[in-house]
């Protein structure tokens, strides 16, 4: 197992940027991150396999940003105002790491739906921005952005044998023609 500085050093951009696109204010953001760091010290020789480490800190991280909002509730914020983590569409930002040809298959993408799916799933910007530095409207950096999902998943499915659940995610193991040949 990696010691926490280099897990630090290898997740905490990612880490960064997923809690961002979840949480508003930057003073959360660091303190949420900063948890989940804690948390990942105090726990990570609890995970075994190191191929499972970095769905684990997602998992850590996921954990740490419904804590926060639960929190918040019961600071008084209303109901409404707590966003439901596990309903969020993050497409396959925050996953990158657990798909190998995830970067491959992204460079590969058309100009436009590339730029989108970069500045939205990679870089954890929210749509409008997206939209706003493309200079084109909400719903074609949306339209730009779901296509370049369902063009990766095509290319999982083909390459590294996903399947696709009923609501059209990713499931099963990576098993990937390109990094076990």
């Amino acid at each position: 197992m990696d010691s926490t500085t280099n897990v630090w050093n290898k997740f905490h951009e990612n880490v960064h940027n997923f809690v961002r696109k979840r949480v508003d204010v930057d003073a959360d953001i660091d303190d949420i991150v900063q948890e989940v760091f804690v948390r990942i010290h105090l726990k990570k020789e609890s995970v075994k396999d190191d191929a499972k480490l970095q769905s684990w800190i997602y998992q850590v991280t996921r954990n740490t940003i419904a804590d926060f909002y639960r929190q918040k509730q019961k600071e008084g914020y209303k109901q409404d105002e707590t966003p439901d983590i596990e309903d969020q569409d993050v497409g396959f930002y925050g996953k990158q790491e657990m798909f190998c040809c995830l970067h491959p298959f992204v460079d590969e993408l058309p100009d436009k739906y590339r730029e989108a799916l970069k500045m939205s799933d990679l870089e954890g910007k929210k749509q409008q921005e997206v939209a706003d530095i493309l200079g084109i409207s909400l719903s074609g950096a949306k339209s730009r952005i779901q296509r370049a999902r369902e063009i990766l998943k095509t290319k999982f499915v083909a390459c590294c044998n996903f399947t696709l659940n009923e609501e059209g995610e990713l499931v099963g193991e990576q098993d990937c023609a390109r990094c076990n040949p």
